[in-house]
């Protein structure tokens, strides 16, 4: 299947409202590079790069609306592009696969954990073994606050638990939890081909089907659950407080990532009902555990 593919190039401080502007109309995936450097296949949630200028793929269906994405940066500063020109190919499923993989290593997480391309070889390891291809959803492990969550999961016992993954991206949580002894999980995202690329990334896996529900946040129910974990932006943690908090039930874990240091006392901050201890850190990024108070 073919895609478009728009090439722009913008200053630091534009990227994040390039980004949403791209992604309102109709962007399915988004790639960073700077000049001479490998691409930020999973850029940081919320993230602008240290670059002073970075360029910015963003992935299309061949049916995209070009006019009116002219009209959208139309309003940008400092965005090669603004002008109504830019870089447009067409690219194959292939091409962005590949990317990835070239990018991408093998990653261990505790004593028990590897994540690894769907088609490398086995590690040289004990333990269980996550074969991964994201598809055009975000999530390889690579990233510290996927890597934070991952880490988590390898040193807590999760026999019999029920598992929700909140903004699964490409499935890796759900299905590390799966494969690390949870007896369910529950993959929620809202973009379909984050649900496409779970389910993918499932079978590749061996999880079956009965083990594993994807599915859309308005879609999921609201009972109780030993785990709710959600890697996204700080601003949605905040949002979703009411509706993470009623997920998990009481004596349940809550984890939360995806934020900065400086994010962090505002996120906790509605969340009530658990008690935090101390934070996990990596760079500047942080994942904090709370447990929820027992009626």
């Amino acid at each position: 299947m073919a895609w478009l593919s728009i090439r722009l190039c913008s200053a630091a401080a534009q990227v994040d409202a390039l980004c949403d502007a791209l992604t309102d109309a109709g962007a399915l995936a988004l790639t960073l590079r700077d000049a001479g450097d490998a691409p930020v296949v999973e850029p940081g949630p919320g993230a602008t790069p240290l670059w002073p200028v970075a360029q910015v793929d963003a992935l299309f269906a061949l049916d995209a609306d070009l006019p009116a994405l002219r009209l959208r940066l139309a309003a940008l500063t400092d965005v090669a592009g603004a002008d109504g020109t830019f870089d447009v190919r067409f690219v194959e499923d292939a091409d962005w696969s590949q990317t990835w993989r070239k990018h991408t290593n093998s990653y261990r997480f505790g004593q028990r954990l590897w994540v690894v391309p769907r088609d490398a070889a086995n590690p040289i390891a004990n333990g269980v073994v996550l074969r991964l291809d994201p598809g055009l959803a975000f999530g390889t492990g690579g990233h510290p606050t996927t890597a934070l969550c991952l880490q988590w999961l390898s040193e807590h016992p999760l026999e019999g638990y029920s598992v929700v993954d909140y903004g699964a991206g490409s499935g890796i949580l759900a299905i590390a939890a799966l494969l690390l002894g949870a007896a369910h999980a529950f993959a929620v995202d809202h973009d379909e081909q984050a649900l496409v690329a779970t389910r993918a990334n499932a079978t590749y896996n061996g999880v079956a089907q009965s083990r594993l529900t994807v599915v859309a946040p308005d879609n999921l129910g609201s009972a109780g659950h030993d785990l709710v974990i959600a890697n996204i932006l700080a601003g949605p943690l905040q949002m979703l407080a009411p509706r993470l908090t009623a997920l998990v039930k009481p004596g349940g874990k809550l984890v939360l990532s995806g934020l900065l240091a400086r994010q962090l006392d505002e996120v906790v901050a509605c969340y009530p009902q658990f008690e935090f201890s101390p934070v996990h850190l990596r760079d500047t990024w942080v994942m904090v555990e709370g447990t929820r108070a027992r009626a």
